[in-house]
């Protein structure tokens, strides 16, 4: 089998992000936001239960993948949802359900409270309200280990914060060596740091309310780097969300139980879109 050809857009800025459609033509769109330190291979067991019923866009933010990574840094998180944003006009994508993880959470967030009417819905995993001050603590240890150690040091400092335990143990080696893959090899680090540091500070709180769309909100009952008590405050801040908690689970559900989580998806977008009809 053939891979197809990276395919790129150009932003206003000059920047080029790297893209992927794929799915059912006609069918409505469906935009899956990475997490951070990731690309669009993330995605990879998610996408065969998905391109059946959606028309699906995966994407790597600037300093992800084979997208641009401009030498000044860092990238907020505001502006990685801004370049989306970018990407959806240039791609004449319209009405897209958010599908995200982690950082890709937080870029759905801002893009559901920026542009409350642009999307019909979000389904959400890990998605803190805040970066708070632990978890800048944990960030800039990361950044340290990946400047002192590169990818491989890097992952060992995080790992245990991402997985559930026997997920971790289970698929220990090859998630190293997807993380060197994804971060490492003759790629340029200042993209990855850039990642990590762009995330400090960042808060949305009091923009939640301006949220319209229905969205359900999933967080791994042994989530380590964003556990449930702090994503139910997320879900509290935004009204009529939903907000389950998984058994089992770390921090990266779409990845750990992609057929489960796709499963959700499919169960929640009829529910939503009820939701809207009889509102």
């Amino acid at each position: 089998m053939v891979r197809p050809a990276p395919t790129f857009a150009t932003l206003p800025s000059g920047l080029k992000l790297h893209y992927r459609v794929q799915g059912t033509p006609g069918a409505p769109w469906m935009v899956l936001l990475n997490g951070l330190l990731s690309d669009t291979t993330m995605w990879a067991g998610v996408l065969p239960g998905l391109t059946d019923r959606f028309r699906i866009l995966t994407f790597d933010s600037r300093g992800q993948g084979k997208s641009d990574a401009p030498l000044e840094g860092p990238y907020p998180t505001a502006l990685l949802a801004s370049e989306a944003w970018e990407l959806f006009r240039a791609l004449k994508i319209t009405q897209p359900w958010l599908i995200g993880l982690s950082n890709g959470s937080a870029m759905s967030l801002e893009l559901l409270s920026t542009h409350p009417e642009a999307f019909p819905g979000a389904v959400l995993t890990s998605a803190m309200p805040h970066f708070d001050f632990a978890l800048s603590l944990k960030a800039e240890h990361w950044a340290h280990c990946l400047e002192v150690g590169g990818p491989l040091m890097q992952f060992d400092a995080v790992a245990p914060f991402l997985w559930g335990d026997r997920f971790l143990e289970a698929r220990h080696g090859v998630l190293r060596a997807y993380h060197q893959v994804v971060t490492g090899g003759d790629k340029p680090q200042h993209g990855n740091l850039h990642q990590i540091r762009g995330t400090q500070g960042w808060d949305i709180r009091d923009r939640l309310a301006r949220i319209q769309a229905p969205v359900l909100l999933l967080s791994g009952a042994e989530d380590l780097l964003t556990p449930p008590w702090k994503c139910l405050e997320t879900a509290k801040g935004i009204q009529g969300a939903r907000f389950e908690v998984v058994p089992g689970i770390g921090h990266a559900y779409p990845v750990e139980e992609p057929k489960a989580f796709v499963a959700r998806v499919r169960a929640f977008i009829p529910e939503a879109r009820k939701g809207l009809a009889d509102s």
